[in-house]
């Protein structure tokens, strides 16, 4: 029987080849649109395999709607937009991928987007465009500069410690915040020192949020915590916007509190509810950068991330335990512990 495999946005072009030599496979070709409910309940009734993506949920009534469904094999390192526990009762293994080199990019993304809030890039190119610029060496168009400056990293995990590195070759001072804090040896190593969240926020020039999207962290930067930064400080996040009261944190750039923010993720990021994404008068705020949860978006990760999944529907297929399983219940062994929600 030929294997089908569903698709629901389009994906590098090295996994789609393997793909259609795995079964027949159906992907959704638009880039401009996402496929609307209807189009997707009807799309995988009779599909084996379902691909996930972020932004296409596999809720209970998808997975229920795909009554052959065998596996789903999601682009995603914890697929919170698949109701895993549905697809456990059925039986239905899912996967994700590994976090290891998605880390290194995500991290490098990060350090992009805190240099182009720093030196105000985003602005400084709208600046020229619209014929504003004058005149060189005056006050009318200041950035803030790296080098001197206190960074303090919330979440010193594979991203944290790697944006770590990086601030450390910039000649920042390094500090961070973690749950657990990191040994001596493994301070000196990465060129950090500890602090607790409040004395971060007091001390720092730069923010950066990468913790995971846990019940713990939900709203963890509150106004409290948004009142103590200096008036110069710059916040960015790339963690998930919930981990940020983002009405709070609107307020103080809007009445000037701290410098500026750059944001690759917001509060509200399900494009089936209203309201999506940032809001109006975040984006009016000409102390922001905005980028759209890009924070993996290099055409080689994403290449990488497509071929991982690919390869877990691989082995599906040739009857042997994938390698990234997100429910190992399926196969008779204990339940992963996950603390994220998003």
């Amino acid at each position: 029987m030929t294997t089908r495999i569903f698709v629901p946005q389009p994906i590098p072009e090295r996994a789609v080849e393997r793909l259609r030599e795995l079964g027949e496979l159906t992907m959704f070709p638009h880039v401009d649109r996402r496929m609307a409910r209807a189009e997707l309940l009807e799309a995988v009734g009779d599909q084996h395999v379902l691909y996930g993506l972020g932004g296409i949920r596999y809720d209970e009534a998808v997975i229920a709607a795909a009554a052959e469904l065998r596996l789903i094999a999601a682009m995603h390192v914890s697929a919170k937009f698949v109701d895993i526990a549905a697809a456990t009762r059925r039986g239905i293994p899912v996967t994700g991928i590994p976090n290891t080199g998605l880390a290194r990019t995500t991290a490098e993304f990060t350090f992009a987007l805190l240099v182009a809030t720093a030196w105000r890039l985003p602005e400084a190119d709208r600046f020229l465009r619209e014929g504003r610029w004058q005149q060189n060496q005056s006050e009318a168009f200041l950035g803030t500069r790296l080098f001197d400056k206190t960074i303090g990293i919330v979440g010193m995990g594979d991203i944290g410690t790697d944006v770590a590195v990086k601030a450390g070759a910039c000649a920042m001072k390094v500090v961070y915040t973690k749950r657990t804090r990191l040994s001596p040896a493994e301070e000196q190593a990465i060129g950090v020192e500890y602090r607790s969240l409040e004395d971060l926020f007091r001390e720092c020039d730069f923010v950066v949020l990468t913790p995971p999207l846990t019940r713990q962290t939900k709203r963890m930067v509150s106004a409290e915590l948004i009142g103590l930064m200096k008036p110069n400080a710059i916040l960015i996040n790339t963690s998930r916007g919930p981990v940020v009261d983002e009405a709070a944190l609107e307020e103080a750039l809007a009445e000037g509190r701290i410098r500026g923010a750059g944001l690759d993720v917001f509060e509200h990021e399900d494009p089936d509810e209203e309201p999506f994404g940032p809001s109006a008068r975040l984006r009016s705020l000409p102390n922001v950068v905005l980028t759209p949860h890009m924070g993996s978006a290099a055409r080689e990760s994403r290449e990488e991330m497509a071929l991982r999944t690919v390869a877990n529907i691989e082995r599906f297929l040739a009857g042997h335990r994938p390698l990234d399983v997100l429910n190992p219940e399926v196969y008779g062994e204990a339940a992963l512990a996950d603390e994220r929600i998003g």
